[in-house]
């Protein structure tokens, strides 16, 4: 019997979990005193309703697996981390759009990709996958689990520099870099023409394919048009636009952190005794 308050490692542990085909979401759930229900919903993907220590989860039936799997374990993320909160209804921008603020959504999704792609598993797979939705989609086959979840797990798992952006019709939704990306480049607030992914979201193809761009339709840097990114775009439900990106030279980086660097310097050279 766990306890009240567990991480994805410490149930995966407990239930001697190793291998992807072995990640049963509804044992799983069972485990955590959760009975996971398919059922017909209109509005929502998932709910949870706990009382005392148990959950019943609904999950809708028309749904894909994978989508089901990913909800399953959203919602177990909610019951292990959100437990005392009376229900939670989460539909499709949930999921989607819940990968960014510091709020339950975002917890709850965060605790399913660790449950259902556990990095142990995950990364021996992962590791040097071009960052294309064609190996997200490889590895979501193999794990059962939504192309979001899995793509943002191989950008910062995958050991390549690259990044992962979403924008809305609207404006950006959210985005999330490799460790050799983070905090060094950062994306404009939207694509400029020329990027695939504008195209996307002014019209209804469905994915751009792998695509070399200029870094400066996604990258706000003074010398971004300098260099060259790979970009592979898909359209989501509801409009939103998924970008990968992916510096195959590492050199661009090199170089960027160079110019800061002599940046650095001259500036610090600049300065006068009064400063």
């Amino acid at each position: 019997m766990p306890n009240a308050i567990q991480t994805p490692d410490q149930i995966l542990a407990d239930l001697g979990i190793r291998e992807p085909h072995d990640l049963d979401i509804d044992a799983i759930a069972e485990y955590c005193h959760a009975s996971i229900h398919y059922r017909p919903l209109s509005g929502c993907e998932a709910r949870i309703i706990g009382y005392r220590d148990r959950a019943i989860i609904t999950i809708n039936v028309n749904s894909r697996r994978s989508r089901q799997r990913f909800s399953g374990g959203h919602e177990l993320g909610h019951w292990i981390c959100d437990r005392g909160q009376v229900a939670f209804k989460c539909d499709y921008a949930n999921y989607v759009r819940g990968w960014w603020a510091a709020n339950p959504e975002t917890r709850a999704n965060r605790f399913a990709s660790d449950l259902l792609l556990p990095l142990p598993m995950f990364q021996p797979r992962s590791r040097g996958l071009p960052v294309t939705f064609a190996s997200v989609r490889q590895l979501a086959e193999v794990f059962e689990m939504s192309l979001t979840s899995t793509a943002i797990r191989l950008v910062e798992h995958g050991g390549l520099p690259s990044m992962l952006v979403c924008n809305g019709p609207q404006k950006r939704e959210w985005f999330v870099a490799s460790p050799e990306v983070k905090g060094r480049l950062w994306p404009l607030a939207r694509p400029t023409e020329g990027s695939p992914a504008l195209a996307l979201l002014d019209d209804k193809n469905q994915q751009s394919g792998p695509t070399d761009v200029r870094s400066d339709h996604w990258i706000n840097h003074p010398r971004a048009d300098r260099y060259w990114t790979k970009e592979d775009s898909l359209r989501l439900k509801e409009g939103s636009v998924l970008s990968l990106l992916w510096w195959e030279d590492e050199k661009q980086l090199i170089d960027l952190d160079d110019y800061e660097e002599n940046l650095g310097t001259k500036r610090s050279d600049q300065r006068t005794d009064w400063d």
